[in-house]
């Protein structure tokens, strides 16, 4: 397979090194836990195969739900949202274990700092799809749209803004908040059903549903100033630029182009797509925004420009033009067909940037030696 990477990224990559700044509320509590569980892996297990195998957990358990509620009703057994809470639940600890095995067993590497957060931007957007049908919002097909859009394209400018300044900042309300609100949500939806969101918060005059929707939105926000306001003031470039010494400003076209397409082609949708088939067209249409994560992750890691345009940026915008050109292929179909052609093309960039990075640094994806040769166990840290 053809390296995806140049010679001057792979060095780069080897160069990087990870850093990171601030703890979140719960993660500070959190932290002696984890530190107890890792102990308990045996040392020859990998940090990725740790990372993998709580993602597949994490995806299995989402696809039990987007099948049993395709529109996002609430239709899903309670045992899909019970496994939903259990499956976000493995990934979490499986997630914030890894590093801690890297640490331990000497094997810490940038495949793993980028192998992580690559399954974290595919683990936001499953989330998102569980959220979606735990909540019942295909009430407010639009403001689902909206909700998924909102928390994908958060998890972009986290790395945008690594990508300018060359940490990862982690916020008092962060991630893992929300990773163990959505477990809350799940496992209420499980055992009472998303007819108790109908509930009426006192005082207020609005459901549950409506104020998980208006905490998300505010919390989102919050974080989006915090993020913006690093981004624009601590540039670790030249004249303080990004670390590729680019604009900190042009990532910025690629949501501009990505968004506006999803809002266009559910408002124009002949066959109400968002109100018949609300996670296809969430496959369909917001999928292209994990890859660009994705690709945020490997231009900072690698002090390489952005690619602020990609080929399944197109995607979304053939979609459109089929519907003004009145269907030439029927809608439900042209769907399925990005939406398969959008996995298609992220499995493809993960595979191929791992064999790339694993035959430049010499080191196998799944497996590790105990101990490394040449390297010496590293006390924990973050």
């Amino acid at each position: 397979m053809k390296s995806v990477l140049t010679e001057t990224q792979l060095r780069n990559l080897k160069e990087h090194k990870y850093s990171c700044q601030g703890i979140s509320i719960v993660e500070q509590y959190l932290q002696p836990i984890w530190r107890e569980l890792v102990e308990k892996l045996p040392l020859w297990v990998a940090p990725n195969l740790i990372t993998f195998t709580g993602l597949m957990v994490n995806l299995v358990s989402t696809a039990f739900i987007v099948a049993q509620d395709p529109n996002g009703e609430g239709k899903a057994t309670m045992w899909a949202y019970l496994f939903a809470a259990f499956g976000l639940l493995v990934y979490q600890t499986l997630d914030a274990l890894d590093g801690k095995q890297a640490r331990r067993t000497g094997s810490a590497n940038p495949l793993g700092e980028l192998f992580d957060h690559g399954c974290d931007a595919v683990s936001t957007y499953l989330v998102a799809l569980c959220g979606v049908s735990s909540i019942g919002m295909a009430s407010f097909p639009m403001m689902a749209v909206f909700f998924v859009v909102l928390l994908l394209e958060l998890n972009f400018c986290y790395h945008w803004q690594t990508y300018v300044c060359g940490k990862l900042y982690f916020y008092s309300v962060d991630v893992t908040e929300g990773q163990y609100t959505s477990m809350a949500v799940f496992i209420i939806a499980g055992l009472y059903g998303v007819d108790a969101w109908d509930y009426m918060l006192p005082m207020l005059g609005i459901s549950f549903r409506v104020g998980i929707i208006i905490g998300t939105i505010f919390f989102s926000l919050l974080n989006y100033i915090n993020v913006f306001k690093v981004i624009l003031s601590r540039g670790a470039g030249k004249n303080g630029s990004t670390v590729a010494d680019t604009s900190v400003v042009s990532p910025f076209i690629t949501p501009l182009i990505l968004v506006p397409m999803v809002f266009i082609y559910a408002s124009m949708s002949p066959g109400y797509v968002i109100q018949n088939h609300l996670m296809l067209f969430l496959c369909a249409l917001t999928l292209p925004i994990v890859k660009t994560t994705i690709l945020m992750m490997l231009a900072g890691m690698t002090k390489s420009p952005f690619p602020l345009v990609d080929p399944i940026m197109l995607g979304p915008f053939l979609a459109i033009c089929n519907l003004y050109l009145g269907e030439l292929v029927p809608e439900y179909y042209a769907l399925w067909l990005l939406a398969l052609f959008n996995s298609a093309s992220i499995v493809y960039l993960c595979v191929s940037v791992c064999i790339a990075i694993c035959e430049y640094l010499q080191v196998s994806c799944f497996t590790i030696l105990y101990p490394p040769p040449g390297t010496k166990p590293q006390q924990d840290g973050h």
